[in-house]
């Protein structure tokens, strides 16, 4: 029994391969044909056909790093099932002596509870992480899987490296508006929905700092057109073709440092009071921005909530980092849409911390 990587040579059996493939798995845990297409042009991915001599047994589809080989699909034709052709395929994965990975539904009633036994048999053991499987459609919602490893139980750092690797090579692309225009903000741009955006952030920060919207939107409409970060200059939007604004990026060169009397100055500006809480919010927020000695920080990234899920954030973002060797962001770690989004597009978690009142937040890096 042996693998052979799909090729010219044996490409009169895809069909066959690719129906065995449909067949074996819901349409939430594979892909579609043309994402089928994009994947066999990566170097890591194998479409392998089982084969017994001349016959077709199944399929292998799987992904091999230096490290790891990550058995993302696996299936027998049905009526070979049950004579041993199962364990002998995954006999030629473990001769490659890496540490393989594969996912299962938790196995809760008969049939799952089978197909874990399976793997247990074979020396697969259980790993206790909560894991979400990579997205194959847009606006899939969260499938969680249990993970499997062989020979052993995974490091932390070895699931979070595979875990970003997954969500960046893996699932589906970050889809990318073709509707909106990338420029930096003009003038003529409406700088209160800008303000808006900006405010909608952050739930944490400014509700702690302003008494209202209105009272945030003016302060930082101001602050656009003072040497602060959020000045015009590091303003990236997202216009409609209409111009209307649908979302933002605030990004700057590091290192850099904020100045407590820009803040006061827009507050003054605008006909808000000051008060304490300006004072708190910058030392324990502004003044901490822009500390690295290089890269690229991207303070915010806001969409319209009119106009998300159109790939508005993927195409703000691509361009923000084109050409860019280092940027840096944080991001709340219960937004998870938006860190799963930026993994997708290169970043990496770096750790984890506690930010503005010890809301658990993620570091995350991005290097070209």
């Amino acid at each position: 029994m042996r693998l052979e990587r799909l090729s010219n040579n044996n490409i009169s059996l895809f069909e066959r391969a690719f129906e065995l493939y449909k067949s074996s798995f819901p349409k939430d845990e594979r892909r579609d044909e043309l994402e089928q297409e994009r994947i066999l042009k990566k170097d890591d991915y194998h479409f392998d056909l089982i084969m017994d001599n001349e016959n077709f047994i199944g399929v292998m589809l799987y992904w091999e790093t230096d490290e790891l080989i990550f058995l993302e699909h696996f299936a027998t034709c049905p009526k070979i099932r049950g004579e041993g052709y199962g364990t002998k395929a995954l006999d030629l994965l473990k001769a490659k002596n890496k540490v393989i990975l594969l996912e299962i539904e938790p196995p809760v009633d008969e049939i799952t509870q089978r197909r874990y036994n399976f793997y247990k048999r074979n020396g697969f053991v259980m790993n206790s992480v909560h894991h979400i499987q990579a997205k194959y459609h847009v606006g899939d919602v969260d499938l969680e899987l249990k993970v499997l490893s062989y020979p052993r139980v995974l490091e932390n750092d070895e699931y979070r490296d595979f875990y970003e690797y997954m969500t960046r090579e893996i699932g589906i692309q970050a889809k990318k508006s073709t509707d909106v225009t990338i420029r930096k903000l003009e003038d003529s741009d409406d700088l209160s929905q800008v303000a808006k955006l900006i405010y909608l952030t952050d739930p944490y920060v400014y509700p702690t700092w302003f008494n209202s919207m209105d009272e945030g939107i003016k302060v930082i409409k101001e602050m656009i057109n003072l040497p602060t970060l959020y000045n015009k200059e590091n303003i990236t939007v997202a216009a409609m073709p209409d111009g209307y604004i649908a979302g933002v990026i605030v990004a700057k060169q590091t290192p850099f440092a904020e100045e407590y009397e820009a803040a006061r100055k827009a507050c003054e500006l605008s006909g808000v009071q000051v008060g304490d809480k300006t004072k708190v919010i910058f030392d324990v927020y502004y003044s901490k921005m822009g500390h690295e000695r290089d890269g690229y920080y991207i303070a915010n990234v806001s969409i319209d909530p009119d106009y998300r899920k159109r790939g508005i954030a993927a195409s703000l973002l691509s361009k923000v980092i084109e050409g860019k060797t280092h940027c840096s962001l944080e991001c709340v770690i219960a937004n998870r849409g938006a860190w799963r989004l930026y993994q997708r597009l290169g970043f990496q978690i770096a750790f984890e911390y506690p930010g503005v009142r010890g809301i658990p937040c993620y570091k995350m890096n991005y290097r070209k």
